[in-house]
């Protein structure tokens, strides 16, 4: 039996891809060692990374064309309210780039990554412009489990749209690549003929 071949589109550039996967170690090992003063360096140094990327990923979106652009996924808090709304009762779109509900907390792990990183550096620099290290450590204590449950909706979401639309995802940030919608087929095919 001859195994049809699903065609495929290119939506994730390598930088985004290099930077995914990258935070995803960065973040790994920061937060792993958040606990140990033996690994306080590698816990800096981690977060130091994190933070660079998150920078870069901003600079990226802001600059870049294509599915890694801010204009590609727009924040609407009412629109990802919605689409989680039609998940629920079966009857979801399938989105090439990030969906509502994706883009909303794509948003808000780039926002508290950025706390939690900015406020890490502080604690580290004792302050530095702020005297108060409770206040600061709370901060960074509390934004970096934000941080952590936000990864955590991340991965359920790409794991039910998986699912939902038979689309490995995880795959596609690997490869670049995600599958063709047949209305996305008919659509290629019509601008070849």
């Amino acid at each position: 039996m001859i195994k049809k071949e699903v065609p495929m589109q290119y939506v994730w550039d390598p930088f985004v891809r290099i930077f995914h996967w990258s935070l995803v170690i960065a973040f790994t090992v920061a937060f792993y060692t958040h606990a140990s003063e033996w690994d306080r360096l590698i816990h800096v140094r981690a977060g130091y990374v994190a933070g660079c990327l998150l920078l870069a990923r901003i600079v990226w979106g802001l600059m870049k064309t294509g599915y890694a652009s801010f204009d590609s996924f727009p924040l609407s808090p009412i629109q990802a309210g919605r689409h989680i709304y039609n998940e629920l009762k079966g009857n979801t779109k399938r989105y090439v780039g990030h969906n509502p509900a994706g883009s909303l907390v794509i948003y808000a792990m780039l926002i508290t990554g950025l706390i939690a990183v900015g406020s890490g550096w502080l604690v580290f620099n004792e302050g530095w412009l702020i005297d108060q290290p409770e206040l600061l450590q709370s901060i960074h204590q509390y934004s970096t489990w934000g941080w952590l449950m936000l990864v955590t909706m991340h991965v359920i979401g790409v794991v039910t749209e998986s699912i939902l639309h038979k689309d490995n995802l995880i795959r596609a940030m690997i490869t670049g690549c995600k599958r063709v919608s047949k209305k996305g087929e008919r659509q290629a095919r019509q601008k070849i003929v």
